[in-house]
């Protein structure tokens, strides 16, 4: 028997949209609604989607955001340190391009989670630059091994 995993409502942004609609057929794997129903009582305002907005899309919500846990990756410092010296300033600048230069150190340090398209954003820079295999000889890596570690979890965007 698989043990039940308990929703912690401490990982749900701020801004994220709440849903009370307990109508809708999508209850049981709405991310929105299940956060809702794990709201604790000392939150007194909740950022909530508005129910009339909800019930005019007639079971077709756009709003739809699935509970199904999404692998993130958490940090690329083993690659980072595998390109060579006269590489690693492209690799670095075209991320800090893409991200800032703090979210980018955020991300490598594994400070920050790196989503799938972040994952395909640095594999594609390496890739670019001719240095997957380079990267793959040095460290004996894997296309997924890139990253230093992966975790499972809800999608809030």
């Amino acid at each position: 028997m698989m043990k039940e995993e308990t929703f912690d409502y401490s990982k749900v942004p701020h801004n994220f949209g709440l849903c009370a609609t307990d109508t809708c057929p999508y209850t049981d794997t709405c991310l929105r609604r299940i956060a809702y129903t794990y709201a604790p009582s000392n939150n007194i305002f909740l950022y909530v989607l508005n129910p009339k907005a909800i019930e005019s899309t007639a079971g077709k919500c756009k709003y739809y955001c699935s509970n199904k846990k999404v692998r993130y990756a958490k940090g690329f410092i083993h690659t980072a340190e595998a390109i060579s010296v006269g590489q690693s300033g492209t690799f670095r600048y075209r991320l800090i391009g893409l991200w800032g230069i703090r979210r980018y150190y955020q991300k490598r340090k594994g400070e920050t989670l790196l989503s799938p398209t972040e994952q395909q954003q640095v594999i594609a820079i390496a890739r670019n630059l001719g240095l997957q295999r380079a990267i793959a000889r040095n460290l004996g890596l894997q296309r997924t091994e890139y990253f230093d570690a992966y975790v499972e979890e809800y999608d809030f965007t």
